[in-house]
């Protein structure tokens, strides 16, 4: 049902030709305003400009960390998946979506930072287990709703009067890669059925507290 709400949102949607692929110089700016987002929330955050496609996922834009440092890292130059994701979205609010794929990456990092584990590869003999696999794509769908909410949170503070359209462009792209463990949909719905609502306070505070009331 949920997932049959938001493809109904976004064919209701009216019809524009999409982007163009973003530019490097594009995703790292969108990337360096996010760094100095986190920055500015006193969170320990750097940016890396990579060539090609070696983030997991062949992502655009990827966190990682070490010893309480998290990293942005754009890896959009010759990337074919970069360019596949960018040109699914409107034009208008192209520059928007990559700011918030970035404010994505950066609630990932608040969460390391908070303790919460973030490996994405579950590794044998934990494989063999069913209960243990579906524990697993769990515990990353979480991770990966957590760093969604962030960017909605982000949005609605920031942007109020695209805030359901970005929810949509959201929409599309989980639903255009759509797998079990980043299946986040029914927090995407619920956030478009709650709107722009920004009661004040830590962003990430708020992130979680749309993780939790999903239904």
């Amino acid at each position: 049902m949920i997932k049959k709400a938001l493809l109904a949102a976004a064919l209701a949607m009216p019809a524009v030709a999409l982007a163009a692929p973003a530019t490097e110089q594009q995703w790292v700016a969108a990337a360096t305003a996010a760094v100095a987002f986190g920055q500015q929330q006193g969170m320990p955050i750097r940016l890396r400009v990579e060539q090609g496609n070696g983030l997991p996922g062949h992502t655009p834009v990827g966190i990682q960390s070490e010893k309480g440092v998290c990293t942005l890292v754009v890896s959009a130059r010759n990337n074919p998946t970069a360019d596949r994701l960018s040109s699914m979205i409107d034009p208008d609010l192209l520059e928007l979506f990559l700011q918030s794929a970035a404010i994505h990456e950066v609630g990932h990092c608040h969460r390391r930072l908070s303790g919460f584990p973030h490996n994405e590869r579950l590794v044998a003999p934990a494989t063999w287990f069913g209960f243990a696999r579906s524990w697993f794509a769990r515990r990353v769908r979480t991770e990966e709703a957590f760093a969604d909410m962030t960017a909605v949170a982000w949005v609605a503070r920031y942007h109020p009067q695209h805030f359901e359209r970005m929810v949509d462009q959201m929409a599309r792209v989980r639903m255009r890669f759509l797998e079990p463990k980043h299946d986040t949909l029914m927090w995407l719905e619920a956030a478009r059925r709650e709107g722009a609502r920004d009661p004040g306070g830590n962003l990430f505070m708020l992130a979680g507290n749309r993780l939790a009331h999903r239904d």
